[in-house]
């Protein structure tokens, strides 16, 4: 299931026509809160280009890039020779399986979690919060439907059935991920609309015992 390596070469360029290059607006949006030094996970990381924002930053970061697609890894490994100032380590590995040595101070997790059904929607929320330090932060982008707008079903419904079809798709409708992550004990303290409002960028912290 989830498995991108069929439609790694076009993903990109389908994604920026349909959105109009806000996929990688959302994905860049709030990455300038990464503080030097920081130990960063890109969980779902794709073909990487999140990677050049991150270059661009100027600061030296470390990097865990996590992603399961052998096509869409390797099309990361390739850009990342270019990037001077991150020290990126990268995983093929599905990212419950995932293994790492430390926390993180910031995971970034990029149109990751609409993939999953209610319960591993769940299950992974929970495996990213294990994997914060106390104050570490975790940036979402991802798709939302609000009550409203017709339209935003109509097009979540024909991309449920295009990724089902090309990549196994888990997730059969697309939930209120950002309503979940809150329900998991996360705070929001930053949140940002984008493309008519069916996509969302989202800075949340752990809540406090």
């Amino acid at each position: 299931m989830n498995n991108f390596d069929g439609i790694a070469r076009f993903y990109d360029a389908l994604a920026s026509i349909v959105f109009r290059g806000e996929i990688l607006k959302s994905q860049n949006h709030f990455i300038h809160l990464i503080k030097a030094n920081s130990h960063l996970l890109i969980v779902g990381g794709g073909s990487g280009k999140v990677l050049e924002a991150l270059n661009r930053l100027n600061l030296p970061l470390l990097i865990d890039f996590v992603e399961p697609s052998s096509q869409m890894i390797n099309r990361a490994k390739m850009g990342a020779s270019r990037f001077s100032n991150l020290d990126i380590h990268f995983h093929q590995a599905k990212f419950e399986e995932f293994d790492p040595s430390k926390a993180y101070d910031w995971i970034c997790c990029f149109y990751f979690l609409d993939l999953f059904e209610k319960k591993n929607l769940i299950q992974n929320i929970d495996l990213l919060k294990d994997l914060m330090t106390d104050q570490g932060n975790l940036i979402v982008s991802d798709f939302q439907i609000l009550k409203n707008k017709t339209w935003q079903m109509v097009l979540s419904a024909i991309m449920h059935t295009f990724f089902r079809f090309t990549t196994r798709l888990e997730s059969k409708e697309l939930k209120d991920i950002n309503k979940v992550i809150v329900g998991q004990r996360f705070e929001q303290i930053e949140f940002c609309e984008f493309f008519d409002q069916f996509i969302f960028s989202a800075v949340y912290k752990k809540k406090c015992l």
